[in-house]
Protein backbone atom coordinates (compact mmCIF):
# COMPACT_ATOMS: atom_id res chain seq x y z
CA UNK A 1 0.00 0.00 0.00
CA UNK A 2 1.42 3.50 -0.51
CA UNK A 3 0.27 7.06 -1.07
CA UNK A 4 -0.18 8.84 -4.59
CA UNK A 5 -1.58 12.05 -3.66
CA UNK A 6 -4.72 12.12 -1.33
CA UNK A 7 -5.49 8.69 -3.04
CA UNK A 8 -4.96 5.57 -1.32
CA UNK A 9 -3.88 2.82 -3.93
CA UNK A 10 -4.12 -0.80 -2.94
CA UNK A 11 -1.95 -3.50 -5.04
CA UNK A 12 -2.56 -7.00 -4.31
CA UNK A 13 -0.17 -9.94 -5.20
CA UNK A 14 -1.63 -13.28 -6.30
CA UNK A 15 -0.05 -16.77 -6.37
CA UNK A 16 -0.56 -18.28 -10.20
CA UNK A 17 -1.54 -21.40 -9.26
CA UNK A 18 -0.99 -23.07 -12.78
CA UNK A 19 2.99 -22.57 -11.86
CA UNK A 20 2.26 -25.27 -8.83
CA UNK A 21 1.30 -27.88 -11.30
CA UNK A 22 3.99 -29.78 -13.81
CA UNK A 23 2.90 -29.21 -17.43
CA UNK A 24 0.67 -32.05 -18.99
CA UNK A 25 3.25 -32.73 -21.47
CA UNK A 26 5.88 -33.50 -18.47
CA UNK A 27 4.22 -36.09 -16.97
CA UNK A 28 5.17 -39.57 -17.30
CA UNK A 29 3.14 -42.04 -15.76
CA UNK A 30 4.41 -45.45 -16.69
CA UNK A 31 7.83 -43.92 -15.33
CA UNK A 32 6.38 -43.76 -11.95
CA UNK A 33 4.84 -46.83 -12.28
CA UNK A 34 8.28 -48.70 -13.48
CA UNK A 35 10.06 -47.38 -10.88
CA UNK A 36 7.82 -48.07 -8.43
CA UNK A 37 7.29 -51.60 -6.50
CA UNK A 38 4.64 -52.85 -8.26
CA UNK A 39 5.92 -52.01 -11.48
CA UNK A 40 9.51 -53.34 -11.36
CA UNK A 41 7.73 -56.68 -9.92
CA UNK A 42 5.76 -56.53 -13.29
CA UNK A 43 8.54 -56.18 -15.45
CA UNK A 44 10.41 -59.34 -13.56
CA UNK A 45 7.32 -61.25 -14.09
CA UNK A 46 6.93 -60.58 -17.94
CA UNK A 47 11.10 -61.10 -18.12
CA UNK A 48 10.53 -64.29 -16.45
CA UNK A 49 7.81 -65.52 -18.47
CA UNK A 50 9.48 -64.93 -21.69
CA UNK A 51 12.65 -66.00 -20.37
CA UNK A 52 10.63 -69.62 -19.80
CA UNK A 53 9.26 -69.53 -22.97
CA UNK A 54 12.58 -68.79 -24.85
CA UNK A 55 14.23 -71.23 -22.89
CA UNK A 56 11.66 -73.82 -23.86
CA UNK A 57 11.62 -72.82 -27.67
CA UNK A 58 15.22 -72.38 -28.00
CA UNK A 59 15.77 -76.24 -26.58
CA UNK A 60 13.30 -78.08 -28.65
CA UNK A 61 14.64 -76.58 -31.45
CA UNK A 62 18.20 -77.97 -31.16
CA UNK A 63 16.93 -80.99 -29.65
CA UNK A 64 14.34 -81.14 -33.07
CA UNK A 65 17.29 -80.17 -35.51
CA UNK A 66 19.62 -83.26 -33.64
CA UNK A 67 17.16 -85.74 -33.99
CA UNK A 68 16.65 -84.50 -37.99
CA UNK A 69 20.53 -85.21 -38.57
CA UNK A 70 19.80 -88.40 -36.58
CA UNK A 71 17.38 -89.71 -38.70
CA UNK A 72 18.27 -88.31 -41.73
CA UNK A 73 21.72 -90.27 -40.81
CA UNK A 74 19.69 -93.47 -39.95
CA UNK A 75 17.34 -93.54 -42.99
CA UNK A 76 19.48 -91.52 -45.87
CA UNK A 77 23.39 -91.04 -45.94
CA UNK A 78 23.72 -94.62 -43.90
CA UNK A 79 21.98 -96.75 -46.21
CA UNK A 80 23.22 -94.72 -49.24
CA UNK A 81 26.78 -95.58 -48.31
CA UNK A 82 25.52 -99.47 -47.62
CA UNK A 83 24.21 -99.07 -51.29
CA UNK A 84 27.41 -97.75 -52.31
CA UNK A 85 29.19 -100.44 -50.96
CA UNK A 86 27.30 -103.18 -52.22
CA UNK A 87 27.47 -102.06 -55.58
CA UNK A 88 31.04 -102.18 -55.50
CA UNK A 89 30.55 -105.35 -54.44
CA UNK A 90 28.32 -106.33 -56.78
CA UNK A 91 30.14 -104.99 -59.72
CA UNK A 92 33.58 -106.65 -58.46
CA UNK A 93 31.71 -110.43 -57.81
CA UNK A 94 30.01 -110.03 -61.62
CA UNK A 95 33.68 -109.46 -62.95
CA UNK A 96 35.32 -112.11 -61.46
CA UNK A 97 32.56 -114.97 -61.76
CA UNK A 98 32.84 -113.69 -65.83
CA UNK A 99 36.30 -114.18 -65.71
CA UNK A 100 35.71 -117.54 -63.88
CA UNK A 101 33.95 -119.07 -66.71
CA UNK A 102 36.77 -118.52 -69.08
CA UNK A 103 39.54 -120.55 -67.00
CA UNK A 104 37.91 -123.56 -68.07
CA UNK A 105 36.81 -123.05 -71.06
CA UNK A 106 33.90 -123.97 -72.91
CA UNK A 107 30.57 -123.44 -71.69
CA UNK A 108 30.53 -122.29 -68.02
CA UNK A 109 28.72 -124.08 -65.17
CA UNK A 110 25.67 -123.30 -64.21
CA UNK A 111 27.13 -122.35 -60.60
CA UNK A 112 29.08 -120.13 -62.21
CA UNK A 113 26.50 -118.33 -64.99
CA UNK A 114 24.00 -117.83 -61.54
CA UNK A 115 27.08 -116.17 -59.75
CA UNK A 116 27.24 -113.52 -62.65
CA UNK A 117 23.91 -113.06 -62.97
CA UNK A 118 23.15 -113.03 -59.13
CA UNK A 119 25.98 -110.16 -59.03
CA UNK A 120 24.51 -108.17 -61.91
CA UNK A 121 21.23 -107.85 -60.23
CA UNK A 122 22.70 -107.09 -56.99
CA UNK A 123 24.76 -104.35 -58.56
CA UNK A 124 21.64 -103.43 -60.51
CA UNK A 125 19.07 -103.09 -57.32
CA UNK A 126 22.28 -101.38 -55.56
CA UNK A 127 22.33 -98.79 -58.51
CA UNK A 128 18.44 -97.79 -58.09
CA UNK A 129 19.05 -97.51 -54.35
CA UNK A 130 21.88 -95.05 -54.49
CA UNK A 131 20.08 -93.45 -57.43
CA UNK A 132 16.70 -92.93 -55.34
CA UNK A 133 19.03 -91.63 -52.23
CA UNK A 134 20.60 -89.19 -53.99
CA UNK A 135 19.89 -85.50 -53.53
CA UNK A 136 19.17 -84.23 -56.49
CA UNK A 137 21.66 -81.21 -55.65
CA UNK A 138 24.53 -83.60 -55.35
CA UNK A 139 25.48 -82.96 -58.47
CA UNK A 140 29.11 -85.40 -58.06
CA UNK A 141 26.99 -88.18 -56.46
CA UNK A 142 24.98 -88.08 -59.38
CA UNK A 143 27.49 -87.53 -62.32
CA UNK A 144 29.49 -91.40 -61.08
CA UNK A 145 26.06 -92.66 -60.61
CA UNK A 146 25.59 -92.13 -64.32
CA UNK A 147 28.91 -93.16 -65.67
CA UNK A 148 28.30 -96.71 -63.48
CA UNK A 149 25.33 -96.80 -65.34
CA UNK A 150 25.89 -95.83 -68.16
CA UNK A 151 29.36 -98.41 -68.57
CA UNK A 152 27.62 -101.19 -66.65
CA UNK A 153 25.30 -101.23 -69.75
CA UNK A 154 28.77 -101.49 -72.28
CA UNK A 155 30.16 -104.09 -69.60
CA UNK A 156 26.94 -106.49 -69.87
CA UNK A 157 27.21 -105.87 -73.55
CA UNK A 158 30.61 -106.89 -74.04
CA UNK A 159 30.63 -109.80 -71.43
CA UNK A 160 27.80 -111.34 -73.57
CA UNK A 161 29.70 -111.05 -76.58
CA UNK A 162 32.96 -112.68 -75.16
CA UNK A 163 30.27 -115.93 -73.78
CA UNK A 164 29.04 -116.18 -76.97
CA UNK A 165 32.48 -116.14 -78.77
CA UNK A 166 33.63 -118.72 -75.64
CA UNK A 167 30.91 -121.11 -76.34
CA UNK A 168 31.23 -121.05 -79.81
CA UNK A 169 35.08 -121.77 -79.55
CA UNK A 170 36.31 -118.77 -81.01
CA UNK A 171 39.48 -116.98 -79.36
CA UNK A 172 38.21 -113.27 -79.74
CA UNK A 173 35.69 -114.02 -76.89
CA UNK A 174 39.14 -113.48 -74.62
CA UNK A 175 39.79 -110.54 -75.95
CA UNK A 176 36.12 -109.49 -75.51
CA UNK A 177 37.00 -110.33 -72.24
CA UNK A 178 39.92 -108.76 -71.87
CA UNK A 179 38.23 -105.42 -72.84
CA UNK A 180 35.04 -105.86 -70.65
CA UNK A 181 37.38 -106.26 -66.95
CA UNK A 182 39.57 -103.71 -68.19
CA UNK A 183 36.39 -101.68 -68.71
CA UNK A 184 35.29 -102.30 -65.00
CA UNK A 185 38.69 -102.25 -63.42
CA UNK A 186 40.06 -98.89 -64.82
CA UNK A 187 36.31 -96.87 -64.97
CA UNK A 188 33.39 -98.28 -63.39
CA UNK A 189 34.64 -99.89 -59.71
CA UNK A 190 37.16 -96.69 -59.38
CA UNK A 191 33.68 -94.31 -59.94
CA UNK A 192 32.06 -96.96 -57.56
CA UNK A 193 34.41 -96.72 -55.01
CA UNK A 194 34.63 -92.91 -55.40
CA UNK A 195 31.05 -92.71 -54.86
CA UNK A 196 31.31 -94.98 -51.68
CA UNK A 197 33.88 -92.94 -50.53
CA UNK A 198 32.26 -89.72 -50.52
CA UNK A 199 28.95 -91.07 -48.44
CA UNK A 200 30.95 -92.76 -46.26
CA UNK A 201 32.77 -89.62 -45.65
CA UNK A 202 29.47 -87.93 -45.33
CA UNK A 203 28.18 -90.39 -42.92
CA UNK A 204 31.43 -89.38 -40.78
CA UNK A 205 31.30 -85.53 -40.78
CA UNK A 206 27.35 -86.07 -39.91
CA UNK A 207 28.00 -88.23 -36.76
CA UNK A 208 30.89 -85.59 -35.60
CA UNK A 209 28.43 -82.70 -36.01
CA UNK A 210 25.42 -84.78 -34.40
CA UNK A 211 28.07 -85.72 -31.21
CA UNK A 212 28.48 -82.28 -30.87
CA UNK A 213 27.01 -80.65 -26.92
CA UNK A 214 23.74 -77.96 -27.92
CA UNK A 215 25.70 -75.32 -26.45
CA UNK A 216 22.81 -72.52 -26.69
CA UNK A 217 20.70 -74.87 -25.24
CA UNK A 218 22.52 -75.31 -22.32
CA UNK A 219 23.29 -71.41 -21.56
CA UNK A 220 19.25 -70.37 -22.00
CA UNK A 221 18.47 -73.31 -19.65
CA UNK A 222 21.18 -72.20 -16.76
CA UNK A 223 20.33 -68.44 -17.35
CA UNK A 224 16.86 -68.89 -16.93
CA UNK A 225 17.55 -71.14 -13.58
CA UNK A 226 19.95 -68.73 -11.82
CA UNK A 227 17.24 -65.66 -12.89
CA UNK A 228 15.09 -67.60 -10.95
CA UNK A 229 16.90 -67.89 -8.60
CA UNK A 230 18.30 -64.16 -8.46
CA UNK A 231 14.07 -63.17 -8.22
CA UNK A 232 13.52 -65.29 -5.62
CA UNK A 233 16.14 -63.68 -2.95
CA UNK A 234 15.13 -59.91 -4.28
CA UNK A 235 11.41 -61.20 -3.74
CA UNK A 236 12.27 -62.57 -0.20
CA UNK A 237 13.85 -59.02 0.72
CA UNK A 238 10.94 -56.96 -0.82
CA UNK A 239 8.18 -59.30 0.58
CA UNK A 240 10.00 -60.10 3.73
CA UNK A 241 9.08 -63.95 2.95
CA UNK A 242 11.87 -66.62 2.64
CA UNK A 243 9.82 -68.60 0.22
CA UNK A 244 7.96 -68.20 -3.12
CA UNK A 245 5.80 -71.46 -3.97
CA UNK A 246 5.25 -70.25 -7.75
CA UNK A 247 9.31 -69.17 -8.25
CA UNK A 248 10.03 -72.17 -6.44
CA UNK A 249 7.88 -74.44 -8.68
CA UNK A 250 9.37 -72.73 -11.81
CA UNK A 251 12.89 -73.52 -9.97
CA UNK A 252 12.33 -77.14 -9.81
CA UNK A 253 10.91 -77.21 -13.57
CA UNK A 254 13.94 -74.90 -14.84
CA UNK A 255 16.48 -77.48 -12.67
CA UNK A 256 14.38 -80.28 -14.04
CA UNK A 257 14.71 -79.34 -17.71
CA UNK A 258 18.59 -78.24 -17.60
CA UNK A 259 19.42 -82.21 -16.23
CA UNK A 260 17.11 -84.30 -18.44
CA UNK A 261 18.65 -81.93 -21.50
CA UNK A 262 22.29 -82.95 -19.64
CA UNK A 263 21.48 -86.69 -19.48
CA UNK A 264 20.01 -86.81 -23.07
CA UNK A 265 23.04 -85.23 -24.56
CA UNK A 266 25.58 -86.96 -22.73
CA UNK A 267 23.50 -90.42 -23.58
CA UNK A 268 22.71 -89.15 -26.91
CA UNK A 269 26.41 -88.42 -27.83
CA UNK A 270 27.84 -91.87 -26.20
CA UNK A 271 25.78 -93.47 -28.40
CA UNK A 272 26.85 -91.38 -31.45
CA UNK A 273 30.01 -92.10 -30.31
CA UNK A 274 29.82 -95.86 -30.28
CA UNK A 275 28.39 -95.76 -33.33
CA UNK A 276 31.39 -94.48 -35.43
CA UNK A 277 34.13 -95.74 -33.07
CA UNK A 278 32.91 -99.15 -32.93
CA UNK A 279 30.64 -99.29 -35.95
CA UNK A 280 31.56 -96.67 -38.73
CA UNK A 281 35.33 -96.88 -37.90
CA UNK A 282 35.85 -100.60 -37.98
CA UNK A 283 33.14 -100.97 -41.07
CA UNK A 284 35.24 -98.63 -43.32
CA UNK A 285 37.91 -100.52 -42.59
CA UNK A 286 36.94 -103.66 -43.32
CA UNK A 287 35.09 -102.34 -46.46
CA UNK A 288 38.22 -101.30 -47.94
CA UNK A 289 39.71 -104.70 -46.77
CA UNK A 290 36.52 -106.21 -48.88
CA UNK A 291 37.52 -103.93 -51.67
CA UNK A 292 41.46 -105.18 -51.50
CA UNK A 293 39.99 -108.75 -51.54
CA UNK A 294 38.55 -108.58 -54.68
CA UNK A 295 40.74 -106.24 -56.31
CA UNK A 296 43.14 -108.93 -55.55
CA UNK A 297 40.57 -111.72 -57.01
CA UNK A 298 40.77 -109.80 -60.26
CA UNK A 299 44.50 -109.63 -60.55
CA UNK A 300 44.91 -113.64 -60.34
CA UNK A 301 41.99 -114.30 -62.17
CA UNK A 302 43.59 -112.16 -65.20
CA UNK A 303 47.01 -113.53 -64.57
CA UNK A 304 45.51 -116.87 -64.89
CA UNK A 305 44.21 -115.97 -67.94
CA UNK A 306 46.94 -115.06 -69.51
CA UNK A 307 48.56 -118.16 -68.52
CA UNK A 308 51.22 -115.98 -66.30
CA UNK A 309 52.27 -114.00 -69.06
CA UNK A 310 51.01 -110.88 -67.19
CA UNK A 311 53.55 -110.00 -64.56
CA UNK A 312 52.11 -106.80 -63.44
CA UNK A 313 48.66 -108.37 -62.91
CA UNK A 314 50.80 -110.91 -60.36
CA UNK A 315 52.74 -108.04 -58.55
CA UNK A 316 49.10 -106.17 -58.00
CA UNK A 317 48.00 -109.51 -56.65
CA UNK A 318 51.23 -109.70 -54.17
CA UNK A 319 50.74 -106.06 -53.36
CA UNK A 320 47.03 -105.59 -52.66
CA UNK A 321 46.79 -109.54 -50.50
CA UNK A 322 49.74 -108.02 -48.71
CA UNK A 323 47.68 -105.01 -48.05
CA UNK A 324 44.83 -106.37 -47.10
CA UNK A 325 46.86 -108.82 -44.34
CA UNK A 326 47.68 -105.86 -42.93
CA UNK A 327 44.15 -104.43 -42.53
CA UNK A 328 42.90 -107.44 -41.03
CA UNK A 329 45.67 -107.84 -38.59
CA UNK A 330 44.86 -103.86 -37.49
CA UNK A 331 41.54 -105.31 -36.99
CA UNK A 332 42.12 -107.87 -35.13
CA UNK A 333 44.08 -105.33 -32.67
CA UNK A 334 41.02 -103.72 -31.89
CA UNK A 335 38.12 -104.86 -29.40
CA UNK A 336 34.84 -105.43 -31.26
CA UNK A 337 31.79 -107.64 -30.56
CA UNK A 338 32.00 -110.75 -30.54
CA UNK A 339 30.53 -111.56 -34.01
CA UNK A 340 32.44 -109.30 -35.46
CA UNK A 341 35.63 -110.66 -33.99
CA UNK A 342 34.45 -114.09 -35.47
CA UNK A 343 34.22 -112.93 -39.24
CA UNK A 344 37.88 -111.10 -38.11
CA UNK A 345 39.48 -114.25 -37.40
CA UNK A 346 37.91 -116.13 -40.07
CA UNK A 347 38.64 -113.81 -42.33
CA UNK A 348 42.47 -113.75 -41.51
CA UNK A 349 42.05 -118.05 -41.54
CA UNK A 350 40.44 -117.37 -45.24
CA UNK A 351 42.93 -115.23 -46.03
CA UNK A 352 45.85 -117.58 -45.30
CA UNK A 353 44.39 -120.13 -47.57
CA UNK A 354 43.54 -118.25 -50.21
CA UNK A 355 47.12 -116.94 -50.19
CA UNK A 356 48.26 -120.77 -50.54
CA UNK A 357 45.89 -121.38 -53.07
CA UNK A 358 47.69 -119.03 -54.75
CA UNK A 359 51.27 -119.90 -54.16
CA UNK A 360 49.80 -123.61 -55.71
CA UNK A 361 48.39 -121.85 -58.51
CA UNK A 362 51.44 -119.98 -59.61
CA UNK A 363 54.09 -123.06 -58.97
CA UNK A 364 51.90 -124.56 -61.31
CA UNK A 365 51.84 -122.01 -64.20
CA UNK A 366 55.96 -121.50 -63.44
CA UNK A 367 56.15 -125.24 -65.03
CA UNK A 368 53.79 -124.60 -67.83
CA UNK A 369 51.68 -127.22 -65.94
CA UNK A 370 48.39 -124.97 -67.00
CA UNK A 371 45.50 -127.28 -66.23
CA UNK A 372 46.78 -127.85 -63.19
CA UNK A 373 46.51 -124.71 -62.13
CA UNK A 374 43.07 -124.19 -63.86
CA UNK A 375 42.15 -127.26 -60.96
CA UNK A 376 43.77 -125.26 -58.65
CA UNK A 377 41.84 -121.97 -59.35
CA UNK A 378 38.38 -123.32 -60.04
CA UNK A 379 38.49 -126.89 -58.76
CA UNK A 380 35.37 -128.27 -56.38
CA UNK A 381 37.89 -128.92 -53.53
CA UNK A 382 37.39 -126.79 -50.22
CA UNK A 383 41.54 -125.73 -50.68
CA UNK A 384 40.58 -124.74 -54.34
CA UNK A 385 41.25 -120.93 -54.93
CA UNK A 386 37.96 -120.09 -55.76
CA UNK A 387 36.62 -122.04 -52.38
CA UNK A 388 39.31 -119.89 -49.80
CA UNK A 389 38.43 -116.55 -51.83
CA UNK A 390 34.73 -117.57 -50.88
CA UNK A 391 35.47 -118.51 -47.56
CA UNK A 392 37.32 -114.88 -47.56
CA UNK A 393 34.59 -112.86 -48.71
CA UNK A 394 32.11 -114.37 -46.95
CA UNK A 395 33.63 -113.98 -43.56
CA UNK A 396 34.21 -109.85 -44.83
CA UNK A 397 30.63 -109.78 -45.48
CA UNK A 398 29.77 -111.20 -42.17
CA UNK A 399 31.92 -108.90 -40.87
CA UNK A 400 30.67 -105.39 -42.36
CA UNK A 401 26.86 -107.00 -41.35
CA UNK A 402 27.64 -106.65 -38.22
CA UNK A 403 29.60 -103.77 -38.09
CA UNK A 404 26.39 -101.89 -39.25
CA UNK A 405 24.46 -103.39 -37.01
CA UNK A 406 26.80 -101.75 -34.07
CA UNK A 407 26.22 -98.27 -36.62
CA UNK A 408 22.87 -98.54 -36.90
CA UNK A 409 22.40 -99.82 -33.37
CA UNK A 410 24.10 -96.86 -31.76
CA UNK A 411 22.29 -94.16 -33.67
CA UNK A 412 18.68 -95.66 -33.31
CA UNK A 413 19.89 -95.35 -29.15
CA UNK A 414 21.17 -91.85 -29.91
CA UNK A 415 17.92 -90.83 -31.50
CA UNK A 416 15.76 -92.55 -29.02
CA UNK A 417 17.13 -90.81 -25.98
CA UNK A 418 16.52 -87.42 -27.44
CA UNK A 419 12.75 -88.74 -28.55
CA UNK A 420 10.79 -86.80 -25.62
CA UNK A 421 13.09 -83.87 -24.77
CA UNK A 422 11.88 -81.71 -27.62
CA UNK A 423 8.33 -81.76 -26.44
CA UNK A 424 9.32 -82.09 -23.14
CA UNK A 425 11.29 -78.79 -23.02
CA UNK A 426 8.61 -76.67 -24.58
CA UNK A 427 5.99 -78.12 -22.44
CA UNK A 428 8.23 -77.29 -18.78
CA UNK A 429 8.95 -73.52 -20.73
CA UNK A 430 4.94 -73.26 -20.62
CA UNK A 431 5.07 -74.77 -16.97
CA UNK A 432 7.94 -72.62 -16.22
CA UNK A 433 5.89 -69.27 -17.53
CA UNK A 434 2.90 -70.43 -15.52
CA UNK A 435 4.17 -70.84 -12.67
CA UNK A 436 6.05 -67.44 -12.70
CA UNK A 437 3.18 -65.63 -13.06
CA UNK A 438 1.66 -67.59 -10.00
CA UNK A 439 4.67 -66.59 -8.07
CA UNK A 440 4.65 -62.86 -8.75
CA UNK A 441 0.77 -62.17 -9.56
CA UNK A 442 -0.11 -62.66 -5.29
CA UNK A 443 2.99 -59.89 -4.55
CA UNK A 444 1.23 -57.30 -7.04
CA UNK A 445 -2.03 -57.78 -5.55
CA UNK A 446 -0.51 -56.58 -2.04
CA UNK A 447 -0.05 -53.42 -3.53
CA UNK A 448 -3.89 -52.64 -4.79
Amino acid sequence: MFHRGDDTVTEEHSLDESLLVEPESRRRPWREFLVSTPGRLSVLGIALVAAALVTGAVTSAAIGARQQRIETLRTHTEPLTYAAERLYSSLSIADAAAATSFISGGVESNAVRNRYNQAIGDASNALVTASNGVASTDAAALALLSEVSRNLSQYTTLIATARANNRSGNPVGVAYLSDASTLMQDTILPAAERLYSEQSRSVADTQVLTGRIPRVAFAVAVALLVALVLAQVYLARKSKRRVNPGLVLASLLAATLLVWLAVATLVSTAAIDRARTEGAQPLGTITQARILAQQARADETLALLQRGSDEQSEIDYVRRSGTLADVLAQLQGGSHGQGAEQSIDGAVTALDDWRHAHEMLQQRLEVGDYPGATAVAVGPGDAASTATFAALDEALQDGIDSFRGEEVDGMTDAYRSLSQLAVGSMVIGVLCGFAVGGGIWPRLNEYH
